[in-house]
């Protein structure tokens, strides 16, 4: 089973040129609007969805389709294909860790032991440069709620309502995110792996 991933490049116009619109995530530094496609769901309305929820706009149309990431997993990775909880052994009788995690998160996995895998799932402080882990599990999970490949699709929305420069919104998880626009040139700054999104499709984006 493939995951389908979406990344939105929101721009708008303005006299001194064309801007991005990025949010600081209060733990995994500069972002870009993106997330995972739901079951039953095209990329279209994915990453329009996820959109609206990193950012609160809600007038927002797609430009058009920028290409894709055909499989973005390094080696020794997985994702979850379905919400769950990590097990502490490998059974599903055994004790769950808390939280639950959702469909779309990558795990760093070992070699399959029956029908479980070894996963290990950290979380840090900040990005990009962590002070301390905030999270750290180490278990199992089915191998049957991993899988092996992640497509992501990238998309050039337009905005088309007024804006302040910069605002904040509670997202996920009980985040606070804050939306901004940023210069397209020079080209700004995002975490890594993202950096590599932009790299991608910057030409495309500065075209006029």
């Amino acid at each position: 089973m493939t995951i389908h991933k979406v990344t939105a490049f929101i721009t708008r116009e303005r006299p001194k040129g064309r801007q991005l619109l990025l949010f600081q995530h209060p733990q995994a530094g500069v972002q870009l609007p993106a997330g995972t496609v739901d079951e039953g769901e095209d990329w279209q309305t994915a990453v329009l969805r996820e959109a609206q929820e990193e950012t609160g706009l809600t007038q927002l149309t797609i430009h058009c389709y920028l290409g894709k990431i055909e499989n973005e997993l390094a080696a020794g990775e997985a994702i979850l294909n379905q919400d769950s909880h990590i097990f502490s052994q490998p059974d599903e009788s055994s004790l769950p860790f808390v939280p639950l995690l959702s469909r779309g998160m990558t795990f760093e996995v070992g070699s399959v032991n029956g029908r479980f895998h070894p996963v290990t799932y950290t979380e840090y402080d900040q990005l990009p440069n962590p002070t301390q882990i905030t999270l750290y599990i180490d278990g199992w999970l089915p191998s049957e709620r991993l899988s092996w490949r992640k497509t992501r699709h990238y998309a050039h929305l337009h905005c088309h309502e007024n804006t302040p420069d910069r605002w904040t919104l509670l997202s996920d998880r009980n985040h606070t995110f804050a939306p901004f626009w940023a210069n397209l040139q020079p080209k700004p700054s995002v975490v890594h792996p993202q950096n590599r999104w932009l790299d991608d499709v910057y030409v495309d984006l500065i075209r006029p």
